[in-house]
């Protein structure tokens, strides 16, 4: 397909009023004219949307295509997400070289997330021989956490002072800003998210293309600290309370005999660990209750606490009745990580391991 620069440029344009719009459909018709064009930033934005499920329908295969495609005609953002990719373990396994390979050529290129990202991640917080600052990163350190304080034995619940730094902890305030919305609860008989009374209180989701290489070293942490593979995890969620907010006393594991839930843990597996991060320690009140116990806890800022959601026989385990108490001065903010006890079906996916066969 031959198309001029100006003309894709235009399409580029129309598809993002399209979008604006509520007018998917017709937007990705848009783009995927322009990326059929090879017009970079249509392949781009078509791929996130396809790998996000955002205004098009989720298929990951084609969207992988699309970045890898655009990344290696130089797209900055394509390179950034490509290094997502592959730290997730979509082309079989994590592959952490070839997702720095991917941002150092993301920071090359100009793409100041990329820049920020490996400046983050290796610790040189000036300096532009971005090679080097590749180099120096070393995410088996970021897999090396503190000794936990068991809090239970059953239900097993730890806490891990200092597993985030604070810089961390305030990276992800300023990354989930932009995201916060109202929190969902999941529909116990028909699946998908909903609103509801017991979640009183904001979080930003973290799709596949909100994440960067320090989100996802962190989410590594996160996981080894649960003794699990980070490909287990769900996206990222970082929850944000106001004053008189909070999420009501509930459960995290999939409940079997709610129709919903059942069609869920059979596609995707059974939640089995929660890992909560307290991102900041300037309030009152806020703690993690669990009922059944009699316990409640608030960690310090860059602080976890990790309980498993299911008992030694891997079945849902209801003393890990909890809630989420509202702060009665300041602002609460909290990382929370649900983990699985498997991979997400498209890791190891046939088509989006040919998709990124090669690259």
């Amino acid at each position: 397909v031959h198309s001029s620069p100006y003309m894709t440029d235009l399409q580029y344009q129309a598809a993002l009023t399209l979008f604006g719009q509520g007018r998917h459909a017709e937007g990705a018709q848009a783009l995927t004219q322009g990326a059929m064009a090879g017009h970079v930033p249509s392949m781009s934005l078509l791929g996130g949307q396809l790998l996000s499920g955002r205004g098009v329908a989720f298929d990951a295969a084609a969207g992988a295509r699309l970045i890898l495609g655009a990344a290696e005609r130089g797209g900055g953002f394509a390179c950034a997400i490509a290094a997502i990719l592959f730290a997730r373990g979509y082309a079989g396994s994590p592959d952490w070289k070839r997702a720095l390979d991917y941002l150092q050529r993301a920071a090359e290129l100009g793409f100041q997330p990329a820049q920020a990202q490996l400046r983050l991640l290796s610790g040189f917080r000036a300096g532009i021989d971005w090679k080097k600052l590749r180099r120096a990163v070393d995410i088996d350190a970021w897999r090396k956490v503190p000794a936990p304080v068991t809090l239970s034995e059953a239900p097993l619940i730890r806490t891990a002072p200092g597993l985030l730094s604070a810089e961390l902890c305030d990276a992800l305030i300023a990354r989930a800003r932009p995201l916060m919305g109202s929190a969902p609860v999941y529909n116990e008989t028909q699946g998908g998210n909903t609103t509801a009374d017991a979640r009183r209180h904001s979080a930003a989701l973290f799709r596949v293309t909100d994440m960067d290489l320090v989100t996802e070293a962190i989410c590594t942490r996160v996981c080894a600290l649960a003794g699990l593979p980070a490909v287990n995890a769900e996206s990222l969620q970082v929850l944000h309370y106001q004053v008189g907010e909070y999420f009501a006393p509930h459960v995290d594991f999939w409940q079997p005999g709610f129709e919903g839930h059942a069609a869920t843990m059979k596609k995707y597996g059974q939640r089995v660990v929660t890992v909560l991060v307290y991102l900041n320690d300037d309030l009152d009140g806020g703690e993690t209750e669990f009922l059944k116990l009699g316990l409640r806890h608030r960690g310090c800022k860059g602080d976890a606490l990790m309980f498993r959601n299911v008992d030694a026989q891997g079945q849902p385990d209801e003393a890990t009745l909890h809630a989420g108490r509202p702060p009665t001065r300041g602002e609460k903010w909290l990382l929370s990580v649900w983990i699985r006890d498997r991979a997400p079906p498209e890791c190891g996916d046939p088509g989006l391991m040919a998709a990124m066969a090669g690259r």
